[in-house]
Formats: C-alpha cells, sequence, structure tokens
C-alpha cells in the first residue's frame, strides 16, 4: 500500500513538472523593441525606449505572441536639442536659449505615439486588441496579420464614429457611422467608402434610402420625412 501511495505521488510530482514547463515554453513573457537595424524593420531582444516601440507579453521566438501591450512615444525633446547641436550653422544665442528651454522643460510626459493592447500572432497584431493612435482616434475590434479586420468600432477624435465589418484596414460590408452632428448612415461598404444600399438619416429625422457608390449617391432614392 505504501508503495503505492509512493508512486502515486511521484507520477503527480512529475506531472506537475511536465504541465509548468510546457505552460513556460508556450506562454514565455518579456520585451521586445520594433525598430530598423540595416535598412529592416523588426523585433528586437534590446533597444532605446525613447525612440523604439517597446512590447511586454508573452513571447514566442523572438516575436510578440500571445496577449501583449505595445507602446511607442514620440522623439523626446532632448534629441530635438541633440540635432541642434549638431548644425554648425546655430548661433550661440540660439543654443543657449534652447539649452534654458530644455532645462525648463525637464521632467514633462511623454507624448504618446502609439498603443496596442490585444492578441499577437508572429509578430504581428492578430485577433482582439485595441489601438490608440497619435491623434486621438481609438479602433477596438478584430485584427489579421496587422490589419484592422472583421467586427470593430472605430471613434474618431472629432466625435464621429464608424461600428462595422472591416477588410484589410478598410470599412468594408455592413456598418453605420455616426457623425459627431448628428448624421447617420447605415449600410454597405466597400474599400472604405460607402458603396452599395444604404440608409442616410438626418439630424431632424428625415431618412433618404437609396444606392450608393465610390462614397456617393448613386442613383434616384427615396425620401422618408419624419413625422
Amino acid at each position: 500500500m505504501k508503495n503505492i501511495l509512493f508512486v502515486l505521488l511521484i507520477s503527480c510530482f512529475c506531472l506537475s513538472i511536465i504541465s509548468c514547463a510546457s505552460k513556460s515554453k508556450n506562454a514565455d513573457r518579456g520585451v521586445a523593441f520594433y525598430r530598423e537595424v540595416y535598412g529592416e524593420w523588426g523585433w528586437h531582444e534590446d533597444g532605446d525606449q525613447e525612440k523604439d516601440g517597446k512590447y511586454e507579453g508573452e513571447i514566442r521566438k523572438g516575436e510578440p505572441h500571445g496577449q501583449g501591450t505595445y507602446i511607442k512615444y514620440s522623439g523626446t525633446k532632448s534629441k530635438v536639442l541633440l540635432l541642434s547641436f549638431m548644425i554648425p550653422e546655430m548661433g550661440t544665442s540660439i543654443i543657449f536659449a534652447l539649452v534654458i528651454w530644455e532645462m525648463l522643460h525637464q521632467g514633462e510626459p511623454k507624448i504618446l505615439y502609439a498603443k496596442y493592447v490585444g492578441k499577437w500572432n508572429r509578430g504581428r497584431k492578430h485577433g482582439d486588441g485595441t489601438y490608440f493612435f497619435r491623434n486621438g482616434d481609438k479602433y477596438v475590434g478584430e485584427w489579421r496579420r496587422g490589419e484592422k479586420h472583421g467586427d470593430g468600432i472605430y471613434f474618431f477624435s472629432d466625435g464621429d464614429k464608424y461600428e462595422g465589418e472591416w477588410r484589410n484596414g478598410k470599412k468594408h460590408g455592413q456598418g453605420t457611422y455616426t457623425f459627431s452632428d448628428g448624421d447617420k448612415f447605415i449600410g454597405e461598404w466597400k474599400d472604405g467608402k460607402a458603396h452599395g444600399k444604404g440608409a442616410y438619416t438626418y439630424p431632424d429625422g428625415d431618412k433618404f434610402v437609396g444606392e450608393w457608390m465610390e462614397g456617393k449617391k448613386h442613383r434616384q432614392g427615396k425620401l422618408i420625412l419624419s413625422d
């Protein structure tokens, strides 16, 4: 009986070690930088987080694979100042002014250039994820091979919003575009433009139902007045 219990304990212990090793192998976590080397862009173990895109999350074979976050900031003020020193035509007074300006602005937060939080596959955005753009836009939805693809919502910084289908980074399929002023288009899209059957609703409630081609009304339709 004791021998049987001992064998069972050893078996459980071995299975636990194998399970942990397998999990670690399939879901390693780490850091990678996306930067250019000899004219080619790719993922690298080392980099400068002040200028290179930095990824933190699950990694396989040195590339983002699984769940992770990518962040890139714009160039820092110190680099702009460094470039000014490299220009021989710069006068002493201008350089001195830049030095004073740099000292006064030290410690300010870095400006976000881009941020992505979501799924990755072999170094590219793939699956569900959220992307924050430099201009304030935001996309929440599906990705495939680095492009917006599938169902997703795009929030524009000016208040507009598109919710619907995407293909290879462009609005494509059935979708709804809501304008910040209250106008709304519900219909078909192709290569980023309204294309096919659709309905355009105005802020006062009036609605035009017809067909579109490459973003413009293509044929006569029906105007439905609000009550």
